[in-house]
């Protein structure tokens, strides 16, 4: 839960406040939800449970008026603190129930063909309605006994997921950097292609075969990008030859290195072949990201910025890209470094964006590698928006870029996410959860409509 953030609290009863701390504010979160649920305890379909619902408003509204006496005292009572931050647990585990009882319901109401209590329930925006296997059973449901599809808002839960599955199938075009089946080099043709390679293009990581001398071959693999890739190999034919390691394989490539990554030994004296490929993709599925870090918010301190899509968000934070931020900034917003590491991605070319798929390939961006080899991506940046250099060493809070609205992009914001190679696949990058420190507290779950200072 978002709900309730560290707060650190001394050991007397009561302490002073130097600055407004926003109590009421952890009510947000649950108050969003209870216009749906004072029209769901007047359903027939809920009376069983009227008094857990009721219950339920009554308490949420107590406990706003205590949060807002909090946020207003000069002096902070710990004993009431600590009963407020208690009942907003306890608040966030009924609503939880709530939910529970709301699903089962409608569950009910689809297996006896309960029409009317069907409608009661799918006309309230309660949260599991938007869960991608409930929503689909629920759609399925509706296409079936409403031909005429009568219900606005289911009309707006089938667009919603109309618009998921093509965006999920936009952001597997975008991640499928994955280059697959390029062709193992001899060592002299390699030497060729190194000097035309450039950061990025399908041959700026080469794999070579030369002859060991006794009748098998060995495979040298060099990464001419300034980050590291993942690298598979996979072998469709083999004969009278064996590897030196598990096949397919999968191999991590540091940036501007080269290693020996397999051998193939000759097993008898006869004739040897193979046909093989090899493909990569930038960064690694060996990462381990270390959860405990605190991200800053990537702007100026001070600043107060809303997010227009967090986790999990409407349009393109779906499947592996479902960890990223967007925030609704002017163009011309200095970003800054929201942790440190080495710039492995620098793009500030562009002056072209649009909301449509086609304007992807023109997003201005900054990747920052990381310690434990994940990536920092900032994305949307104007043109020459782009200050930090590959292979230049950032701290956190480094000024890297200027915000723009290139790309994909139906206006000016900063797309952020951390990302690593998704670890399945071993062909598409994943985003990955992360916690940012801000005014109002560690964020660990950014949605929609939230507003954060830069501390």
């Amino acid at each position: 839960m978002r709900i309730i953030g560290l707060l650190m609290i001394g050991s007397k009863m009561v302490f002073a406040v130097v600055t407004p701390l926003l109590f009421d504010t952890l009510v947000v979160p649950l108050q969003k939800s209870t216009a749906s649920i004072e029209k769901l305890s007047q359903k027939p379909v809920m009376e069983p449970n009227q008094s857990l619902l009721h219950d339920f408003l009554n308490r949420v509204e107590t406990t706003l008026n205590t949060g807002k006496k909090l946020s207003g005292a000069r002096e902070v009572d710990k004993e009431v603190l600590n009963s407020y931050l208690k009942e907003l647990r306890e608040l966030a585990r009924t609503k939880e129930s709530i939910e529970v009882l709301y699903r089962k319901s409608l569950t009910t109401a689809m297996a006896q063909k309960d029409k009317q209590s069907f409608e009661d329930l799918v006309t309230l925006p309660l949260e599991p309605l938007h869960h991608p296997r409930i929503r689909s059973e629920v759609i399925a449901f509706y296409r079936q006994y409403y031909p005429h599809h009568s219900i606005k808002s289911m009309e707006i839960l089938c667009d919603e997921q109309a618009l998921e599955e093509k965006s999920i199938q936009i952001a597997i075009e975008q991640e499928q950097a994955y280059e697959e089946h390029l062709r193992i080099l001899k060592r002299s043709e390699a030497y060729k292609v190194k000097k035309t390679a450039q950061i990025g293009s399908r041959n700026s990581v080469l794999l070579s075969a030369e002859s060991n001398g006794v009748g098998g071959y060995e495979f040298e693999a060099e990464n001419l990008n300034p980050y590291t890739v993942t690298m598979s190999i996979d072998f469709e034919f083999l004969s009278n030859l064996k590897p030196s390691g598990k096949i397919p394989l999968f191999i991590e490539i540091p940036g501007k290195s080269k290693k020996r990554v397999l051998e193939l030994s000759r097993i008898t004296s006869g004739g040897v072949d193979y046909r093989s490929s090899y493909g990569w993709v930038r960064g690694s599925a060996f990462a381990i990201h270390e959860d405990r870090y605190l991200y800053k918010l990537p702007f100026s301190k001070g600043i107060n910025v809303e997010v227009s899509q967090g986790y999990h968000g409407e349009t393109s934070h779906k499947g592996l890209s479902a960890y990223a931020v967007d925030f609704p900034i002017p163009v011309g917003t200095p970003i800054y470094a929201a942790r440190e590491g080495i710039v492995v991605g620098s793009e500030g070319s562009s002056n072209v964006g649009g909301a449509s798929a086609e304007y992807r390939k023109y997003a201005n961006y900054v990747i920052i590698e990381h310690n434990d080899g994940t990536m920092g991506n900032y994305y949307h940046l104007k043109q020459n928006g782009a200050v930090a250099v590959i292979g230049q060493k950032v701290a956190q809070g480094d000024l890297i870029g200027y915000s723009g609205n290139t790309g994909y992009s139906s206006g000016p914001h900063l797309h952020f996410s951390v990302s690593k190679v998704d670890p399945i696949s071993m062909r598409r990058p994943m985003n990955l959860p992360i916690k940012m420190e801000t005014a109002q507290g560690i964020v660990n779950l950014p949605r929609k409509g939230d507003r954060y200072t830069v501390q």
